[in-house]
C-alpha cells in the first residue's frame, strides 16, 4: 500500500516509472497503458491515477479530472475524489470544488485533515471567515498533530482578531501538549487585555496545569491574569478562582515564591479600600488571607494583623484554625517601623472619600481643632490613630445629617425650577404685550398715510383742470392730461408722501427701540434676581436687538413702491364720459365755436370725477407690503426673546438634572445604606489594622 504522503504531494505516478527510462512522465505512463491493455484481464486503476497526477502537474486539469472519474481500486477512491476537487479549485470553480470535497468518504484521518485544509483555503478565497474558522476548528478538533495544523489556526485567528478563537486554541493546546510556547501566547494574550471578558472560570484547568510543570512560570502567568482582571466586572470571580486554585495546590508546594506575597497583600488593602461593597468581597476573604498567610511565613505581620482585624469587625467569619494560626504568628512578629506614613494614607484615603461624598469641606472644619499641622508630621501612631478615629466617627455622624441636606438640596431646586417657570410666563407675557403695542401703533401709522393719500390723489388729480384752456388741442387733451397727472402725483408721492412715510417710520422705530429697551432691562432684572438665588451667574438673557435693524432695512426698502414705475391710466380709460370727451375732440375740436363747449365739459369732468379708485390703485401696493410687514411684527417679537427662552430651557434642565442625580443619591442611600455605611466600616478594618501593626492598644 503506497503511503498517503506521495497521495498528499500527487506523487504515486513515480512508483509506477522504470528508474531506467529517461523519457517524459506522460509517453512512460502510455506505454504502461498499452503493455496493460494487451494482458488476459487488464487492470487499469493505478496507471489512470497515475496520469491524472502527471496531467495534474501539468496544467491540464480536465484531462486530471477524465483520469480520475474513471473505476479505479478502492483505496484510490476517496484520494480520486480529493483530486477532483483539488483541481476544480486550481480552475477557480469554487463552488463545484467545495461539492466535491464534502463528497469525499474516507476513514483516514490524514485525509480527512487534508481535505478540511483545503476546505480551510477555498473559504479563506471566497471571503467566508466564518466558515473558515469552523473549518480549522473542525481539522485542529480531529487531528491536532498533524502537521503544522494548530500553528495555521493560531496565525488565522491572528490574522483575523478572532481573540476569542486564538485564546480557545491556546488554553485547549497548553492542557493538551504541556508545550510552554501555548503558555507563552496565552500570557502574551493576556498582557494585551485579550482575556479580561472571558469568565477566569474558564483559565483554571490551564493554570492549574501550568503550577505542576513550572511553579515559576505559573506565578508569571498568574501575575498578568490578575493585572489583566484588575478593575473589571470579573476581578472578584478572578480572585475567586485564583485562590481555589492555591488552596489546592499550595500545601504540597515548596517553591520560594517571588511575586505572589506581595500581590496577596496588596489585594487585601484593595479589596478593603471601599471600592467594593463588603457583601462582594465577603465569600473571598477567607480563602485569600489564608493563602496570603501561607505564602508569607517569613514576614507575618501584616497578614496576621489582617486577619485578627476582620475577625474583629466580622467575628466567626473566618476559619477557627486560621485565627488560631494567625494569633500565633502575631505574636511572634515585632511591631511595624512605618507607622506614622501607614497612618497619614488611611487619613488621606478617607479624606478622598469624604471628597467623593461631598463632606470633604464639613469634614475639614470638624478636624481643624484636632490636627496641628506644624506636630502631624511628627505625631506618633497612637496620635494619629486618634485623628483617624474622630474622621470615621464624625463621618458615620453625618450620614442622618446628609439625607436631611440632600432633601433640602431637592427641595431648594424645585423652588428653582418654580422660579424658572413663573419668569419664562412673565416674558410670554410682556412678549404678548409688546407685541400688541407694536403692531398698534404700526397699524396707526399705516391708516395716517392711507387717510392722507386717499384724500390728496384725487385733489392733485382734480387740480389738474388747470391745465385745460379755450386754446387746447382738444384731440390730444387726453394724453397730455394723463401725462401731467402722473406726474404731479410721481411729485407728490416723492416729497410729500415720503417725508410723511418717513418721519412716520422713525417715530415708529423710536417707539420700537424704547420698548426693547425698556424689555431688557426688565429681563435684566429678572436674571439679576434669579442669579442672587443661585448665588451665581447662572442667567444671562440678552434679547435680540438685530430685529430692529432688519425692521429699519424692511421699511427703508419698503418706501421705494412710493415711486410709480408706469403711468397711472387716469384719462385713457374707457368709461363713456372719457370716449365722449376724447370722441368730440377728435370730431369737433377743430370747429372753433364748439371749443367753448369743450372746455367746459373737460374742466367739470376733472373737477366733478370720482378718482376713489384712481387713489386705491396707486396706494394698494405699498399697502400691501406694509399688511405684509405688519403680519411678520409678532414673529419678530418672539425672535427679540428667543435667546431669553433658550437660556432658562438650558438653566431648567440642569436644574432638572441636578434634582435627578440628588433623587438618585436619596434613593440609593435609603434602599442601599451600605453604599455609605460599608467604607466606613472598612476603614474602621484599616484602622484596627493599622492599631494590630503598631501594638496600640
Amino acid at each position: 500500500m503506497t503511503t498517503e504522503n506521495v497521495l498528499i504531494n500527487k506523487t504515486y505516478y513515480q512508483s509506477l516509472l522504470d528508474d531506467n527510462k529517461q523519457s517524459h512522465p506522460i509517453k512512460l505512463l502510455g506505454d504502461k497503458f498499452r503493455e496493460e491493455m494487451r494482458t488476459e484481464q487488464p487492470d487499469l486503476s493505478s496507471i489512470r491515477y497515475a496520469q491524472g497526477e502527471v496531467y495534474f502537474m501539468n496544467g491540464d486539469y480536465e484531462a486530471a479530472v477524465h483520469k480520475w472519474q474513471f473505476p479505479l481500486e478502492p483505496s484510490l477512491v476517496p484520494w480520486a475524489q480529493k483530486n477532483i476537487a483539488d483541481a476544480h479549485m486550481e480552475m477557480g470553480i469554487l463552488d463545484l470544488a467545495e461539492k466535491f470535497y464534502h463528497e469525499v468518504k474516507t476513514e483516514s484521518l490524514v485525509l480527512k485533515s487534508e481535505v478540511l485544509l483545503q476546505l480551510f483555503s477555498l473559504y479563506i478565497q471566497q471571503d467566508e471567515s466564518n466558515k473558515a474558522v469552523n473549518t480549522i476548528k473542525e481539522a485542529v478538533q480531529l487531528h491536532p498533530d498533524y502537521g503544522r495544523i494548530t500553528e495555521i489556526a493560531q496565525t488565522y485567528f491572528e490574522d483575523i482578531q478572532d481573540w476569542d478563537s486564538a485564546i480557545e486554541l491556546a488554553v485547549n493546546e497548553a492542557i493538551r501538549t504541556q508545550a510552554f510556547s501555548w503558555f507563552e501566547i496565552l500570557q502574551g494574550y493576556a498582557e494585551h487585555g485579550l482575556t479580561t471578558n472571558i469568565d477566569p472560570t474558564y483559565f483554571k484547568d490551564c493554570l492549574k496545569t501550568v503550577i505542576q510543570l513550572d511553579p515559576k512560570r505559573f506565578e508569571s502567568l498568574l501575575e498578568v491574569f490578575w493585572k489583566s482582571y484588575r478593575g473589571s466586572t470579573n476581578y472578584i470571580e478572578w480572585l475567586s478562582v485564583c485562590n481555589e486554585i492555591l488552596l489546592e495546590t499550595l500545601p504540597d508546594q515548596t517553591f520560594t515564591w517571588e511575586k505572589l506575597p506581595q500581590l496577596f497583600a496588596d489585594t487585601f488593602f484593595e479589596l478593603i479600600s471601599g471600592r467594593f461593597l463588603i457583601r462582594e468581597i465577603r465569600d473571598v476573604m477567607n480563602s485569600h488571607v489564608r493563602n496570603w498567610l501561607t505564602l508569607s511565613s517569613a514576614n507575618a505581620l501584616s497578614v496576621s494583623s489582617a486577619i485578627l482585624a476582620w475577625d474583629e469587625i466580622f467575628p466567626a467569619e473566618l476559619d477557627a484554625n486560621l485565627i488560631k494560626e494567625a494569633e500565633q504568628l502575631y505574636a511572634q512578629s515585632p511591631a511595624a517601623h512605618n507607622g506614622r506614613e501607614e497612618g497619614l494614607l488611611i487619613y488621606e484615603a478617607i479624606k478622598v472619600w469624604a471628597e467623593k461624598e461631598g463632606l470633604l469641606e464639613r469634614l475639614i472644619e470638624y478636624m481643624a481643632p484636632i490636627i496641628d499641622h506644624e506636630v502631624i508630621t511628627q505625631a506618633n501612631p497612637t496620635t494619629i490613630r486618634n485623628m483617624i478615629k474622630e474622621a470615621i466617627s464624625f463621618l458615620m455622624e453625618q450620614k442622618r445629617e446628609l439625607l436631611v441636606s440632600i432633601k433640602q438640596d431637592i427641595q431648594w431646586n424645585e423652588e428653582r425650577q418654580t422660579e424658572i417657570i413663573d419668569m419664562e410666563q412673565q416674558i410670554r407675557d410682556m412678549e404678548k404685550e409688546k407685541a400688541t403695542t407694536m403692531i398698534t401703533s404700526f397699524q396707526e401709522f399705516k391708516e395716517k398715510l392711507k387717510e392722507n393719500m386717499t384724500s390728496k390723489i384725487p385733489k392733485i388729480i382734480r387740480y389738474c383742470s388747470e391745465l385745460v384752456q379755450e386754446d387746447s388741442d382738444f384731440t390730444k387733451l387726453h394724453v397730455e392730461l394723463n401725462t401731467e397727472m402722473n406726474k404731479r402725483l410721481n411729485q407728490y408721492l416723492g416729497k410729500t408722501v415720503m417725508y410723511e412715510y418717513d418721519r412716520y417710520r422713525k417715530q415708529w422705530l423710536e417707539s420700537c427701540e424704547n420698548e426693547w429697551r425698556d424689555s431688557q432691562e426688565t429681563i435684566d432684572q429678572l436674571a439679576l434676581q434669579m442669579n442672587e438665588t443661585f448665588g451665581e451667574e447662572r442667567v444671562k438673557l440678552k434679547g435680540d436687538f438685530k430685529v430692529l435693524e432688519d425692521w429699519q432695512r424692511d421699511l427703508d426698502r419698503m418706501s421705494r413702491g412710493l415711486i410709480l414705475r408706469e403711468e397711472v391710466n387716469i384719462m385713457l380709460r374707457k368709461n363713456a364720459s372719457q370716449l365722449l370727451l376724447k370722441g368730440a375732440g377728435k370730431i369737433l375740436g377743430s370747429i372753433t365755436k364748439n371749443k367753448d363747449m369743450l372746455y367746459t365739459r373737460y374742466k367739470n369732468y376733472i373737477e366733478n370725477g370720482d378718482y376713489s379708485d384712481i387713489a386705491e390703485e396707486i396706494i394698494r401696493p405699498f399697502l400691501q407690503q406694509m399688511e405684509s410687514f405688519e403680519d411678520s411684527i409678532e414673529w419678530d417679537v418672539n425672535r427679540f426673546f428667543t435667546n431669553s427662552y433658550d437660556v432658562l430651557n438650558v438653566v431648567n434642565e440642569e436644574v432638572q438634572d441636578e434634582i435627578g442625580k440628588l433623587q438618585h443619591t436619596l434613593t440609593t442611600l435609603l434602599e442601599k445604606p451600605e453604599i455609605y455605611r460599608d467604607p466606613l466600616t472598612l476603614f474602621e478594618l484599616r484602622l484596627h489594622h493599622y492599631e494590630l501593626m503598631n501594638r496600640i492598644s
